[in-house]
């Protein structure tokens, strides 16, 4: 009995240096759900390259490695380091 994979499951890109993904393979390269990748296309967060007629969208490695880089978290400094940064400068 052949089982048939959920539309909403996000899989492994055959090439990950391809220039275009589809909406389950950028799930799985964003560790994220594919209902997620849709609500970040929807919100313009996430722009998608390419509509293909039969609601195929495509999203380019740019795109994603943009949308990468105006997500990304950096680390700020605690407080305790603050505090010894200003001891040091006084």
């Amino acid at each position: 009995m052949a089982t048939t994979q959920s539309p909403r499951t996000p899989t492994r890109p055959a090439d990950l240096n391809a220039p275009f993904f589809d909406i389950r393979e950028v799930a799985w390269l964003m560790k994220v759900s594919v209902d997620t990748v849709r609500r970040e296309i929807a919100a313009g967060r996430l722009p998608c390259s390419q509509r293909i007629k039969g609601s195929k969208i495509r999203v380019s490695r740019a795109d994603l490695d943009a949308y990468h880089e105006a997500t990304r978290l950096v680390a700020l400094p605690t407080q305790r380091n603050r505090r010894k940064q200003v001891r040091a400068a006084a």
